[in-house]
């Protein structure tokens, strides 16, 4: 079980005070305790953003690999599930006794149930040295509704982890001293009584790109794009046929353009036309027909070559956070006379 030798455990002592902690089966004893546990408040969490985890700080290093809660007493305000799908993006981890930067290391984890006391990891971010008070952490870990976020750690390349003794009886922690991958499973123990000293914010995914809509998505309407959502650029031209129009549209990214026409024909009366909507793809040529109305017809046959009617044309597209790009094309039409 126990994995930091006598060797490192006199250099530890020069940082905290050791004492026996119990706890379950393999949970026997802590390597550091000190003499009150502190526990924070959740700050308020930003837009459709939500904190799980623990706000608590730590108060030993025990030498099993992983920890995470699995419920909490109703002290701690934070869930210790995902309440929803999202991604991870920052969080925070927080140590109650003194600790020199750099000496002690810890990733972010996430664990789903698997059945049983099996647990798979599912997600896990890049590794970060911890000291007393509270060390920040960014990172982008996909989650899903009932996940749980953990902490794993390393004291010189010994597997070691934080956790928090709160002695309340509604906190339960599960642990291991197995190191599965990604992707594995790994089977954990319970603890009553303690927590995990790890919190994280999990932002909505509304276009599942893995990327969190609030502070790493600027394009949240898109799997395609995490940049701002490009606007539609549209190119067009005409072709005058003796009954219709044909307009011919380029759109710069993938939308729907719709293309309609309105001509004027004297005395208050329109010549309505509406050449329909396509879902363009980037580059390709698109042709829209618009055909004249019978009362556009007999007006065209009523005037003399030299003579001309205006048919406006709109073509407009929306981008995927939809925003409308238009453009107004003036066509002549000579008379028929």
């Amino acid at each position: 079980m126990w994995g930091l030798d006598f060797v490192h455990i006199l250099l530890l002592r020069k940082h905290f005070d050791w004492g026996e902690v119990r706890m379950k089966t393999r949970l026997m004893i802590g390597l550091a305790t000190v003499a009150s546990v502190l526990a924070a408040v959740a700050p308020a969490s930003a837009a459709a953003a939500t904190e799980i985890g623990s706000n608590c700080a730590a108060t030993n290093v025990e030498n099993e690999l992983a920890f995470f809660d699995l419920a909490h007493a109703p002290a701690e305000p934070l869930s210790a599930t995902a309440p929803s799908s999202g991604v991870i993006t920052r969080g925070k981890v927080t140590v109650g006794f003194a600790l020199d930067p750099g000496l002690i290391t810890v990733r972010p984890q996430v664990y789903r149930a698997a059945g049983g006391n099996q647990y798979t990891l599912v997600g896990e971010g890049g590794e970060f040295s911890v000291a007393t008070g509270t060390s920040a952490f960014a990172t982008r870990i996909p989650v899903q509704a009932g996940d749980h976020v953990g902490i794993a750690g390393r004291y010189e390349g010994e597997a070691i982890g934080l956790f928090c003794q709160t002695f309340a009886v509604g906190d339960v922690m599960a642990y291991t001293d197995e190191s599965p991958a990604i992707g594995g499973n790994a089977t954990f123990d319970q603890a009553t009584g303690y927590r995990a000293p790890i919190s994280a914010v999990i932002e909505p995914d509304a276009d599942n790109d893995g990327f969190g809509d609030e502070t790493q998505d600027a394009c949240p309407q898109s799997a395609a794009f995490q940049t701002p959502c490009p606007p539609v650029v549209l190119s067009t031209s005409t072709q005058v046929k003796k009954n219709s129009v044909t307009v011919i549209v380029t759109s710069s990214t993938a939308a729907p353009v719709t293309v309609k026409g309105v001509a004027k024909l004297g005395k208050g009366k329109k010549a309505k036309m509406n050449g329909g909507t396509q879902n363009l793809l980037p580059g390709t040529l698109n042709k829209y027909r618009l055909f004249f109305t019978k009362g556009l017809k007999n007006k065209l046959k009523e005037l003399s070559p030299q003579k001309k009617v205006t048919l406006k044309v709109t073509v407009s597209g929306t981008s995927v956070s939809g925003a409308v790009t238009k453009k107004t094309l003036k066509v002549k039409l000579k008379g028929q006379a």
